[in-house]
């Protein structure tokens, strides 16, 4: 942690919603260590018993239900908005919690006083961006086929209107593939596919990832949350860019077994296929377009505003991640 980032929330009343998850809880425990009365909310509490022990506040909270929140944003001078729905394929889930709840949140907030709102979106609202240097002005997606990537592009244009109607402060993130400890999407979900011998190299595959370490990412939304420039503003938070064969090669060191490569003349047939039948398979055409592309999503504006810079860098984020899958017996 950069030394000093988050003071100023030492003592004030800060909730956290979608704290049972990985990036909310453990944006809750930063907070709790730095001396912030922390709330944070969620439906499985069980999840998150482990923050009690460090004096967070544990709330049922469903999201997409606003008869929940009771008097739960009452006196809170930061919110941090974490919770989401990250499936596949339910539209109706999808709507509710990353589209509806995100802006009803933002009203109730405003009502009750809040004095600043931190949304936490996605660098995946920009889906297949016609540029490969992707900034906070490249226009987001809101047409594109995946769910869960189309409801949170959408779920910004709603927060951000209703942040302007109602007067509250908005601050939206936009992270990348937020991976380290505790993360079942971007660290154990990878070290299974490497393991399980599935092809994770889909045709060229020599675009680029684009991480984010946790640390780095709780960095910044402590800096989004006092910094008194950023109201208003979009920030992306990407680490510096990562090859996909090295992203995956990383995991395949740990594991001792090489990633699995799937050759473009299957690849791309197999795509077609797995658009027109119900084969199961996370598998098309713009995906194996989008693994070919070199992306690059420069953070210049979070380094000028929140004076926000990357200290773990991947080997260092790999190396952490590493010895936690060790300590959890995965490795």
């Amino acid at each position: 942690m950069a030394d000093g980032t988050g003071m100023e929330l030492a003592g004030k009343r800060v909730l956290v919603t979608g704290a049972t998850g990985f990036v909310g809880g453990t944006l809750a425990q930063r907070l709790a260590g730095l001396g912030a009365e922390v709330t944070g909310t969620g439906r499985r509490l069980d999840r998150a018993a482990w923050l009690e022990a460090l004096g967070v506040r544990l709330a049922s909270l469903d999201i997409t239900d606003p008869s929940t929140w009771g008097t739960l944003l009452e006196n809170q001078q930061v919110i941090f908005a974490v919770a989401a729905w990250t499936g596949r394929d339910d539209e109706d889930a999808a709507r509710k919690a990353n589209v509806e709840a995100p802006a009803a949140l933002v009203r109730a907030a405003a009502e009750a006083g809040v004095a600043r709102v931190v949304h936490v979106s996605t660098a995946g609202v920009y889906g297949l961006p016609a540029v490969d240097r992707v900034t906070e002005d490249t226009p987001i997606d809101i047409a594109q086929s995946a769910t869960y990537e189309r409801s949170k592009a959408l779920g910004e244009q709603r927060v951000r209107a209703a942040a302007e109607e109602a007067g509250v402060e908005l601050v939206v993130v936009r992270p990348g593939m937020v991976y380290g400890p505790r993360s079942r999407a971007w660290t154990v979900g990878m070290l299974k596919l490497v393991q399980g011998g599935t092809p994770v190299l889909l045709g060229d595959s020599s675009g680029n990832a684009f991480p984010v370490y946790i640390d780095n990412l709780v960095d910044a939304l402590l800096l989004a949350a006092t910094v008194p420039a950023a109201a208003g503003e979009v920030f992306q938070l990407v680490d510096e860019p990562v090859p996909w064969e090295q992203w995956f090669g990383y995991f395949g060191a740990m594991c001792g077994r090489k990633p699995r490569r799937l050759p473009g003349l299957v690849a791309k047939p197999l795509a077609l296929l797995a658009e027109k039948l119900p084969l199961g398979l996370p598998l098309s055409r713009s995906r194996l377009a989008f693994l070919s592309r070199k992306l690059v999503f420069p953070t210049d504006k979070a380094g000028r505003v929140l004076r926000w810079t990357p200290e773990v860098d991947p080997d260092e984020g790999m190396r952490r991640s590493e010895a936690w899958l060790r300590e959890q017996g995965r490795l």
